[in-house]
This record gives C-alpha cells, sequence and structure tokens, in this order.
C-alpha cells in the first residue's frame, strides 16, 4: 500500500504562527528529517535557529508522534504510522522520510495535525 497523506483537520494545540524568520528556521529543520529519526525515543531530533523538531513519544500502536516547536508552542504536528517505520528498503527508507517532511510542511501551513499511513515493501 502506498503512502498516504491525510489532514485529520483536529487544530494543533498550543499551535503558534512563526514571523518570517522563524519559518525559514522550520523549513530547514524539518529538512533536516531522517528515516532513522522516526525510530528513535522521545526527545529533540534537529534543532535549526529558533526551531527544533521533537520527538514527543509513541502511541500505543506505536505510531510516532513528531512536533516542530519554537519555544514551548507548536508550530507543526504530525502522526507517522508504525507501518511506514517497518520498511528495509534504503530507497522507501527515503520515501518515509520525505513523506514525514511533507507531512509536516502541511501541517505548518494549515495549523492542523496530519498523518501519516501506509505500508512499504
Amino acid at each position: 500500500m502506498p503512502l498516504t497523506k491525510t489532514n485529520t483537520n483536529n487544530a494543533i494545540r498550543g499551535k503558534i504562527t512563526p514571523n518570517r524568520e522563524q519559518r525559514k528556521d522550520c523549513n530547514a529543520v524539518i529538512a533536516q528529517i531522517t528515516f532513522a529519526d522516526l525510530g528513535r525515543g522521545a526527545g529533540k531530533l534537529h534543532t535549526v535557529g529558533a526551531a527544533r523538531v521533537d520527538m514527543q513519544g509513541r502511541t500505543p500502536t506505536g505510531d510516532a508522534n513528531i512536533q516542530v516547536q519554537i519555544g514551548k508552542g507548536t508550530v507543526a504536528a504530525a502522526i507517522i504510522s508504525n507501518s511506514v517505520q517497518q520498511t528495509t528498503d534504503p530507497a522507501n527508507q527515503r520515501g518515509a522520510a520525505n513523506g514525514t517532511i511533507s507531512v509536516l510542511n502541511q501541517s505548518m501551513d494549515t495549523g492542523t495535525v496530519w498523518n501519516l499511513t501506509g505500508t512499504l515493501p
């Protein structure tokens, strides 16, 4: 099954709107996400300027909760399905990372939580 990006239409709690410079930092920090980041435990993954990407932890089904934050506010939020994280093929791992980058950027643009689901070979 291919990857599916879904807007939950659920507003981000604690949402902040970044200014122009902060948005550049957010775009840059989101671009640093790799497939390995999806399997990490809770904590800070990357920082650029004022923005950081945090792994908030996992849902009971093993889905990753990833957020882009500035200070204590959240700019973007995405839930990455556990099934997306199970691929072992390097090309599909790059696709999973790119999908994660995409949903976080869309979350930043819409102010809502996005999901990335699907199963890759």
